[in-house]
């Protein structure tokens, strides 16, 4: 299970400061009522030690509601004996102790056990407090006299229905807490799921045009094996396939340890001449023109200019033959830039690709041009020509 924000399952606390808030309303104002109960609510005084006895009760039973944030099983437990004490505790035309106004402090214990993650603490919280409720009643019936069986029932039902609505509270903040830790958990699934896709795109782009122009080098070199050129492209092979490792390299430590290494800086349009650079032969001839006056693009449009030129470079090395001449044309305007790659074709015939389809790099640098804000068109004629037009960042 993912965790986040410290929301997941039984880990998330319940309450917080909320709960802390509701006991101290709880302790200033029940407290007052049930010392003015005792005193005024009976024709003959208390003694004192039956008064200190109640009031320490109540007191202690006040104090479970600042564990219940902490220790909540232990509080309801505490508060659970405390309010059997009281009920069995006799006052005068009371019946019972457990009537005082103190015992509202035990709901927030009720609320606090539904609200947990546990059905069978829930279950028993629930089974408690109506049992705790049938007990009060009957100490009443025993206790109090000659009472009406209405007012019997009326009491019965007033306290049953203050446990269920405090237990019925706490289910329902447990299912909101339970569905908004869902939503996080699947926006984490969803986010783990297309940084996956990303970085799965990217290895891609990086692997396959690197190879695609490290074969196309070593095509090159073979046939310059004889001339004065052999070196140079040698060497362009031996360049190209030590930045196809960087790159894999990269991609794979992503993968590996998100988090804890510095991602290389991301590539935008500024890297579209050492990529054309790259991607020179003797049998490929490629020539960058830039026209207006360079401007800056948001981020994401960077990286897809930079791909659309990649997978547009690799595609004319990887699938036509050479000698091929490929056209890359850069132009800045006020709110725009717009990149076109172009290629003449070749010799129009299509060499041996190993079986390889193509159709994943243009899918994700379509879908990549689209985040961008971009517009992306095709155009195929005796060569294939790309253009992709994208919005240009506001001047800070």
């Amino acid at each position: 299970m993912v965790t986040i924000g410290g929301i997941a399952g039984g880990e998330a606390r319940i309450g917080g400061n909320g709960a802390l808030v509701a006991a101290a309303v709880v302790l200033v104002l029940a407290m007052p009522l049930t010392l003015v109960t005792l005193v005024e609510g009976t024709a003959q005084p208390l003694d004192r030690a039956a008064f200190a006895w109640i009031v320490t009760l109540c007191a202690l039973l006040h104090a479970t509601a600042f564990l219940n944030r902490w220790a909540p099983l232990t509080a309801f437990v505490v508060g659970s004996a405390l309010m059997l004490v009281l009920a069995l505790t006799p006052i005068p035309e009371l019946s019972s102790a457990a009537m005082m106004p103190s015992s509202l402090a035990y709901l927030p214990l009720v609320w606090r056990m539904a609200a947990d993650d546990s059905r069978t603490r829930s279950t028993a919280a629930l089974a408690v407090g109506f049992a705790g409720a049938a007990l009060i009643t009957a100490v009443d019936a025993v206790q109090g006299g000659a009472r009406e069986p209405l007012l019997l029932i009326v009491e019965a039902g007033a306290l049953a229905a203050g446990i269920l609505a405090a237990w019925a509270l706490g289910s329902l903040s447990k299912q909101r807490r339970l569905a908004e830790a869902e939503r996080v958990e699947e926006r984490a699934r969803r986010a783990v799921a297309e940084e996956r896709e990303r970085i799965g795109r990217d290895l891609h782009d990086i692997v396959s045009h690197s190879l695609a122009v490290m074969i196309a080098q070593a095509e090159a070199a073979r046939v310059l094996a004889r001339g004065s050129g052999a070196d140079d492209a040698l060497e362009k092979v031996a360049e190209t396939g030590r930045s196809a490792m960087q790159g894999l390299r990269g991609m794979l430590r992503v993968l590996d340890d998100p988090g804890r290494r510095p991602l290389a800086p991301t590539p935008g349009i500024d890297g579209i001449l050492a990529l054309v650079e790259r991607a020179r032969s003797a049998d490929h001839s490629i020539r960058l023109t830039v026209r207006g006056d360079p401007g800056t693009v948001e981020p994401d449009a960077g990286i897809a200019a930079y791909r659309a030129v990649q997978e547009a470079l690799t595609n004319a090395v990887r699938h036509v033959a050479p000698p091929l001449r490929i056209d890359v044309d850069i132009a800045w305007e006020a709110a725009e830039v717009a990149v076109t790659v172009h290629d003449d074709g070749g010799s129009g015939a299509r060499p041996a690709t190993g079986g390889e389809q193509a159709g994943t790099g243009l899918i994700g640098m379509a879908e990549g041009i689209e985040r961008a804000g971009g517009a992306l068109s095709i155009r195929r004629g005796r060569g294939w020509r790309l253009r992709v037009v994208l919005p240009a960042a506001e001047p800070s």
